[in-house]
């Protein structure tokens, strides 16, 4: 059978059987059959992004037919990443490519534009798309060593794209440059000049020119540079917030519209005049930061806003705009779910919307605005049934000095009512500027579906909460952090919704570190602790890993931790391993940069010397958590071992 026939098959018929084998749960961790579709300005095509053996292509699909009329496979270990529609017949795609060393796809810049019928695909930007000959008069294309990011797709400009250039260095802070790429043979139209600033991300004007940079400084805050006729120009000291993210420029011009928290406790959405430098708040929220900005396909208005205080809510900035109107439909259409439009017709007809829950790993539909219906193009993961799956429950619990901590509860699927079930404390990675959200997760589902509840708690420190909620975990790691999610423990158990001596503490990267450390701080509190890709000498997160190599990261670090090495060794489980008296399943993937396999070691060689009781799983080739699924499948198996064993 044909390639492109076999999808088809699969496109048309995945809802005849979508059944999951008998509580084989595994099913969760693999990787999505697909992974996105988007509509080209027409309409009268779609670009489908598909798993086949082990590998994602590239389908082109007529929209009213679902037939297929082209396909992108990529050889030398190339793999589509994101893609866009830059006119009615060409796609470029931001390529990642599987190394030997690593599971991970890794993304070097390049871009890749071919046509729907598959023709003409051409190398445009990155270290493969230099030429070997040119036409005589024409400039030649170059291959460069730079990461390349696409700024806009200049929907008024069939041939051209702005993309940022950032020449390629071990941390990434070199200065990237704006460019004006033809999108049919990858010469630079217009070379709009270097940013100012490292960490670029720019802003064009309605004209399509760059005009807006932002980026991060050594301190780790944010400086918003404006285009003037002698180059580039910082924004005056006071005038926006730090932590600012430019969103979009109206199209008079006049007008930067950002999330802040200029002067106030949460993140919102401002309004920079671009004349007299007046900034005006035009919307935040009592209770949390702003989540999500829901922006139009051509990224130029912003006309939704999304809160999450428990549930995901919707606020509308714009009801006029006519993505906005459908975008209110949609979420009326589907409620309880986190909504967003994917991509759009020029016209407005047609829409890609993308939908999903804490039952739902995501669908994604085709919207006719005309006949108002929703057609389903595909599931994410289409063996899975929302009916099978737990619900998440928001709650909130007062922490012992009063503070109001929030999180998230999913009961484990049991026969048994008569007592709660055991239940598995996971917890968040981060810390900083991280939080955990309603939705769906496959570990969460795996647990509860094998007989175990799960509590995720959104601690001090956490993102989401507003300034001071997380910098009240700054410094304090293993102490305040550690007593939150110790609180919130407890308020299950106040609550009949766990029982005493019947938790186990879970959590990759930072919740690692947490499970290590609450281990150590409450001995008798846990039955057992699970740890991957975790921390647990703080002193050596200045001497390894890829934090400390940026001077925006070296400033976090002495931040969110300090520089006290007292300080910094009271709060390293590495250190006083004696006090813990649970058994412990660490797991580490050894090519793991952002917390080097040292950290694991370390930790190994003290509980050796400690005479302590813990099991090992470590896997190469895998990074900072486990991509493959087959590694993850095999770690989630031991897991729930160990959970059988020290809690039924």
């Amino acid at each position: 059978m044909k390639l492109a026939q076999y999808f088809l098959l699969i496109l048309l018929g995945f809802l005849i059987n979508p059944t999951l084998s008998a509580n084989n749960w595994e099913n969760l961790f693999d990787h999505s059959q697909y992974n996105n579709a988007k509509i080209s300005p027409d309409g009268e095509h779609l670009a489908l992004s598909v798993r086949h053996e082990d590998r994602v292509i590239l389908l082109f699909l007529e929209r009213e037919t679902m037939k297929t009329v082209g396909t992108v496979s990529f050889r030398a270990n190339y793999e589509p990443g994101k893609f866009y529609w830059v006119n009615n017949e060409r796609v470029v795609i931001q390529l990642v490519k599987r190394i030997y060393s690593r599971e991970l796809p890794v993304s070097y810049g390049e871009l890749y534009a071919v046509n729907l019928d598959g023709n003409k695909g051409e190398m445009i930007f990155g270290m493969q798309a230099g030429d070997s000959q040119t036409a005589r008069g024409l400039r030649k294309k170059e291959a460069t060593l730079s990461w390349g990011t696409i700024i806009d797709t200049l929907p008024d400009d069939d041939k051209h794209i702005l993309v940022s250039s950032t020449p390629m260095s071990n941390t990434g802070e070199r200065m990237a440059s704006a460019l004006k790429l033809n999108v049919y043979n990858g010469i630079v139209k217009k070379n709009y000049g270097k940013a100012p600033i490292s960490f670029a991300t720019f802003l064009a004007n309605s004209d399509d020119k760059p005009v807006i940079v932002s980026g991060l400084d050594k301190n780790n805050d944010i400086k918003i540079y404006l285009k003037e006729k002698d180059g580039w120009k910082i924004l005056p000291e006071g005038t926006v917030g730090d932590k600012v993210t430019p969103l979009s420029i109206s199209e008079s011009g006049k007008y930067l519209y950002t999330i802040d928290n200029y002067r106030q406790e949460r993140h919102g959405v401002f309004k920079l005049n671009l004349e007299n430098y007046s900034y005006t708040s035009i919307f935040t929220d009592k209770a949390v930061d702003i989540t999500d900005i829901e922006m139009s396909t051509d990224e130029q208005t912003a006309y939704a806003i999304r809160v999450d205080e428990d549930y995901p809510a919707y606020i509308m900035l714009n009801k006029k705009n006519e993505e906005a109107i459908t975008f209110k439909m949609l979420l009326q259409s589907f409620p309880y779910s986190k909504v967003n439009i994917t991509s759009r017709t020029r016209d407005n007809s047609f829409y890609i919307v993308s939908v999903s829950s804490d039952i739902d790993p995501g669908s994604l539909y085709l919207f006719d605005k005309n006949k108002n219906t929703a057609r389903l193009l595909f599931k994410y993961s289409s063996d899975i049934q929302s009916k099978d799956l737990q619900t998440m429950e928001p709650i909130k619990l007062t922490a012992t000095d009063g503070t109001t901590i929030s999180g998230y509860f999913t009961a484990a699927k049991t026969s048994k009512t008569d007592q709660p079930a055991p239940l598995v404390v996971m917890v968040h990675g981060g810390p900083h500027g991280v939080r955990d959200y309603w939705g769906f997760s496959s570990t969460v589902q795996y647990l509860a579906l094998n007989g175990y509840s799960v509590l995720q708690v959104n601690y001090r420190g956490s993102g989401g909460y507003g300034r001071n909620f997380e910098i009240s975990g700054h410094q304090a790691w293993g102490t305040l952090i550690q007593q939150d999610i110790y609180d919130a423990y407890q308020w299950l158990i106040k609550n009949n919704k766990a029982s005493e001596n019947s938790a186990c503490i879970m959590g990759a990267s930072f919740g690692a570190y947490s499970a290590i450390q609450s281990a150590a701080l409450y001995p008798k509190t846990y039955k057992c602790a699970i740890a991957n890709a975790g921390i647990y000498d703080l002193e050596l997160m200045f001497e390894e890993g890829d934090i400390k190599d940026r001077r925006s990261g070296l400033s976090y670090l002495k931040m969110a931790l300090g520089t006290d090495s007292e300080k910094l060794k009271s709060m390293s489980p590495v250190n006083y391993v004696e006090k813990i008296e649970i058994p412990l399943l660490l797991a580490h993937g050894e090519d793991d940069e952002r917390a080097p396999f040292e950290h694991a070691e370390r930790l190994r060689e003290a509980l050796d010397k400690n005479n302590k009781n813990y099991e090992w799983f470590v896997v190469d080739k895998e990074g900072h958590g486990f991509y493959n699924p087959d590694n993850q499948k095999a770690y989630m198996r031991k897991v729930l071992h160990f959970l059988d064993e020290h809690l039924k």
